[in-house]
C-alpha cells in the first residue's frame, strides 16, 4: 500500500516541478502556449489509451459512455462554480487545477492497480502520468502569479493535489484489489470525461490564445509521444 502511495505520488510530482520551472524562469507567454498545447496533446493520449479503451473492453460501450459523461458534466459543473468564485484571469489556471485533481485520482489509482498481486509498477503507466502532468503544472502556474498568488501557495496547491494522488492509490490498492473489471472500467471512463471536457473548454482554447496556430502541431507531437508511451508492450 505505501508503495502505491510513494509511485503515485512521484507521477504527480511532475506537477509541482512544472510550477518550480514557472515560478523560477519567466518564461515566454508564447512559449507558454506551446507547452500547454503539448500537455493538451499528451492528456487527449492519455484518455484515449490509458482509460477511454481500456474502459470500453472491460464494461462495454454503454457503461463506459455513460461514466464518461458523468465525468464530463461533473467537471463542467465543478468548474461552473470556480468560473463564478475566481477572478477572471485566474478562472483558466484553476480549471486545469482542477482538471489535474480529477483525473489525477483515478491516474493514481491505475499505477496501485499494476502493483496489486505483486506485479512490478507499469513503467509506461508512470511515465505517462510524469510527461502529461509537467505541463499542466507548467501552463497554470503564471496565471496564479498574476492573480496575486504567492509562491509558497501556488506550490502548495500542486503538493496537495500531488498528495491526494498519494492517498488515492494507496486506498485503492487496499480496497479495489478485489474489485471486478467494470468497476475498475467505471472509474477510468469517469477520469476520461473530466480529462476530455477541461481540454476542450479550458486548456485548448488558453494554448491557441498564448501560442497561436503552431499549436496544433505540438498537440499532436504530444498525443504521438504519450500514444507511443502508452502502447509500449502491447
Amino acid at each position: 500500500m505505501l508503495e502505491a502511495g510513494l509511485w503515485a505520488f512521484l507521477g504527480q510530482a511532475s506537477l509541482i516541478l512544472g510550477a518550480v520551472l514557472a515560478i523560477r524562469f519567466a518564461v515566454p507567454r508564447r512559449v507558454l502556449g506551446l507547452i500547454t498545447g503539448f500537455g493538451a496533446g499528451t492528456l487527449v493520449a492519455a484518455a484515449a489509451f490509458d482509460l477511454s479503451v481500456p474502459a470500453f473492453h472491460e464494461s462495454g460501450g454503454r457503461v463506459a459512455g455513460a461514466f464518461i459523461a458523468l465525468g464530463s458534466v461533473t467537471f463542467y459543473g465543478l468548474d461552473r462554480v470556480v468560473a463564478r468564485r475566481a477572478p477572471a484571469g485566474e478562472h483558466a489556471s484553476t480549471g486545469i487545477a482542477l482538471g489535474a485533481l480529477l483525473d489525477g485520482v483515478p491516474e493514481s489509482v491505475a499505477i496501485a492497480i499494476s502493483l496489486i498481486g505483486g506485479a512490478t509498477v507499469s513503467a509506461a503507466m508512470f511515465v505517462a502520468v510524469l510527461v502529461s502532468n509537467l505541463p499542466e503544472g507548467m501552463a497554470s502556474t503564471p496565471g496564479f502569479v498574476r492573480s496575486g498568488w504567492s509562491a509558497g501557495r501556488v506550490l502548495g496547491l500542486w503538493l496537495a493535489i500531488a498528495a491526494a494522488g498519494a492517498v488515492a492509490a494507496a486506498v485503492g490498492y487496499q480496497v479495489l484489489g478485489s474489485a471486478s473489471p467494470a468497476a475498475l472500467a467505471a472509474v477510468q471512463a469517469f477520469a476520461a470525461g473530466t480529462i476530455l471536457t477541461m481540454l476542450a473548454s479550458v486548456m485548448m482554447p488558453t494554448a491557441y490564445d498564448d501560442g497561436g496556430p503552431e499549436v496544433g502541431l505540438v498537440f499532436v507531437l504530444g498525443f504521438a509521444l504519450l500514444a507511443f508511451l502508452t502502447t509500449l508492450g502491447t
